[in-house]
């Protein structure tokens, strides 16, 4: 018979090597491929935390100054519908702050709703500044209270805010103590009266109907809803009753930057108005829908000039610290320079902007 024998010792001492070698390998492979896709992953969340921001402030921005069926907030004055013969107040007597260099001191608008002056006098109702912002701290309206404070342990320090006004694109019905617009297609140049006591000035029609008034301060806040220490977006919205209600927009969100883009009239760089740029003759420009320059939200004269456009940055972090990672980087944009500290170099970030045209800017 013939004898049978196996491997040796040699033999499977070298398959095992080779084994262990091939299993080793695979799993070096396969942590590899987990690593890669925790990273892809991570960075296509902060994309889309970016992009979701930006698709929700875009639509404000690009709709700020639409008043129902005028861009022009000259003809809106504020009645009672239940006595639209009477004027109350014209925008001009709207606004929040007088016109540089001077001007009359701001008188509250009668008969708003007493939670509608929370973020401060006429703030709701200066709709002669659809585009509103402040450079790198909380502030809103002259004289508001407590009652419109940041939430969300406050406003995080270093960061902008930019409020936007423009009427609902969709007509609603009359509505007692909420700031509302009778927009009149006929007299979409003269009159456009805004009211609050829930009763239509006019017939509603097909060529007259009602507007809610919307109000929207997007602002950063240092916790998140149930995440301390995890900043987050939030949105201050005039709301039923006059009030301003506030909710969060997306967590992540750390810093939010804007500059506008203005039309100053000069085309020509010769540091004047140009002959015909200002047609009502109040000093502002019509805007023929170019920038001339950005400008922060606290540019000095930035009431006396057309925005047309609306710069925005946002940085968004990563919820979660990432083991391994250390973000080393330093982010210039807007006016910022950012280097994470030692504690926040292990969570990745990423900054994304955007420039927005204003569709409802006062043309010649």
């Amino acid at each position: 018979m013939k004898s049978t024998r196996g491997f040796s010792l040699v033999e499977l001492m070298v398959a095992l090597t080779i084994g262990s070698l091939l299993v080793v390998g695979a799993i070096t492979v396969y942590a590899n491929s987990r690593s890669t896709y925790a990273v892809n992953e991570s960075i296509a969340r902060l994309q889309e935390q970016a992009r979701y921001v930006i698709s929700v402030v875009e639509p404000d921005v690009e709709l700020a100054g639409f008043y129902g069926f005028t861009n022009s907030p000259d003809a809106i004055r504020l009645v009672t519908g239940a006595n639209p013969g009477v004027v109350l107040a014209s925008a001009a007597a709207l606004r929040q702050r007088p016109i540089a260099p001077a001007g009359p001191a701001p008188v509250a608008a009668p008969g708003l709703p007493a939670a509608a002056v929370a973020c401060g006098v006429n703030f709701a109702v200066d709709v002669l500044s659809p585009v509103q912002g402040s450079n790198d701290d909380f502030n809103l309206g002259p004289g508001a209270t407590a009652a419109c404070a940041a939430l969300g342990g406050g406003a995080l320090a270093g960061t902008d805010t930019l409020t936007l006004r423009r009427a609902s694109t969709q007509p609603v019905v009359a509505e007692a103590n909420r700031i509302q617009l009778y927009a009149s297609r006929l007299r979409s140049r003269t009159s456009q009266p805004l009211f609050t006591d829930g009763v239509a000035p006019g017939p509603v029609d097909a060529n007259n109907d009602i507007r809610n008034l919307l109000v929207r301060t997007y602002y950063v806040a240092r916790d998140s809803e149930g995440l301390a220490g995890m900043p987050a977006l939030r949105t201050k919205a005039l709301g039923a009753g006059g009030a301003f209600g506030d909710n969060e927009v997306m967590p992540g969100v750390e810093d939010l930057q804007v500059q506008f883009g203005v039309d100053t009239g000069d085309y020509n760089n010769d540091g004047a108005l140009d002959p015909g740029a200002d047609v009502n003759g109040d000093g502002i420009p019509e805007s023929d829908g170019r920038a001339t320059r950005y400008v922060n939200p606290d540019f000095p004269g930035l009431d006396r000039l057309q925005v047309v456009a609306v710069r925005i940055w946002v940085r968004v972090r990563a919820e979660r610290a990432e083991s391994g990672f250390v973000d080393g980087r330093t982010y210039e944009y807007a006016n910022v320079e950012f280097t994470p500290n030692a504690a926040e170099q292990r969570f990745r970030r990423m900054v994304l902007s955007k420039t927005i045209m204003l569709r409802n800017s006062r043309t010649m």
